[in-house]
């Protein structure tokens, strides 16, 4: 397994009139790889201030060796005190994060954004939001019931709002090969299941594709926040292929065998793929050939035999 990932960053305003998402994926000069969003809020200004801030903190702190609870710690400390400047009070963000170092990865969270594992065995989530609504279904509400009430948009935790705050820090576990790590803001999840997220995946063309697809994908289905994802994937998880159609030739005199017949292959161009017009030329030479009023000749010889006919009509009628 490749040691660095492939990385992609998608990140829209979506129906906002701002854009208060930060997101980021890197590779740092140790070799060592962070993938993070962070989903502001306070306003125009505010909540962009704090996202951006939050992600510059834990980016310093990680690159100076700092462990990842303590770098988000910091990042709180600092948006809090930023919030007391004027127009910023009561700025704050989520903020969650993967870093890789080598074949292990650890995460952090602290809020509602999220990271999904992706891989051939499906999708799982790696965080739990820190939200009323998650709170209550905890607590054994319905969805329907948590959504049914004033605070569905509240969070129960965030960077910035309080000067101490609770992260959630797992890991280190090791990267499992062929899969992804999907960390994505609310504005992408509230509209897509965590099946859509991963079939929409499945469907993409690498990292960057499925980054894009997603998030076009969330703001068809009437996302109305800012849409953000970042993907780090390590080898090549699974995706869904068209059925390869092969057109055989009706008349092959000594066809050669094909060893791998039996296996299914990939196409990797629409290129590869058997133009339909000459499989129905084949189609149709074959029907003529069989249909020969003269028993089975081949054509060449039939028209040699219409040439000789003429020639002996034409003799016979001039003199």
């Amino acid at each position: 397994m490749p040691n660095q990932p492939r990385l992609a960053i998608e990140s829209i305003a979506g129906q906002r009139p701002y854009q208060e998402d930060s997101v980021l994926a890197e590779t740092m000069v140790d070799g060592r790889t962070l993938i993070a969003v962070a989903d502001g809020m306070g306003g125009h200004a505010a909540g962009e201030v704090a996202s951006a801030l939050a992600l510059e903190t834990v980016t310093a702190a990680i690159a100076e060796g700092q462990p990842l609870g303590d770098a988000f710690r910091l990042a709180n400390s600092r948006v809090h005190d930023m919030a007391s400047e004027p127009g910023k009070q009561g700025m704050g963000t989520t903020l969650v994060a993967v870093l890789t170092d080598g074949d292990a990865f650890s995460v952090a969270n602290v809020g509602d954004s999220r990271v999904y594992l992706i891989s051939g065995e499906g999708i799982r989530r790696l965080t739990e939001d820190h939200s009323f609504v998650a709170e209550a279904m905890r607590r054994g509400q319905t969805e329907e019931e948590a959504m049914a009430t004033p605070w569905r948009d509240a969070l129960t935790r965030s960077i910035g709002t309080d000067a101490e705050v609770e992260v959630d820090v797992f890991g280190p576990f090791p990267v499992e090969a062929d899969s992804a790590f999907l960390i994505c803001s609310d504005g992408l999840y509230k509209t897509l299941s965590d099946e859509e997220i991963r079939d929409l995946f499945a469907k993409s063309r690498g990292a960057r594709g499925a980054a894009q697809t997603l998030v076009s994908a969330a703001l068809d289905n009437g996302s109305d926040d800012n849409i953000s994802v970042a993907i780090a994937e390590y080898g090549t998880v699974p995706r869904h292929t068209a059925p390869t159609t092969l057109v055989m030739s009706a008349f092959d005199p000594d066809p050669e065998p094909n060893p791998d017949a039996d296996e299914e292959r990939e196409p990797s161009d629409s290129r590869d793929a058997p133009e339909e017009d000459e499989g129905t030329d084949t189609t149709v030479s074959a029907a003529l050939e069989e249909s020969s009023l003269v028993g089975g000749l081949p054509l060449g010889a039939l028209a040699a035999i219409v040439l000789v006919v003429g020639a002996l009509v034409a003799i016979l009628y001039f003199g």
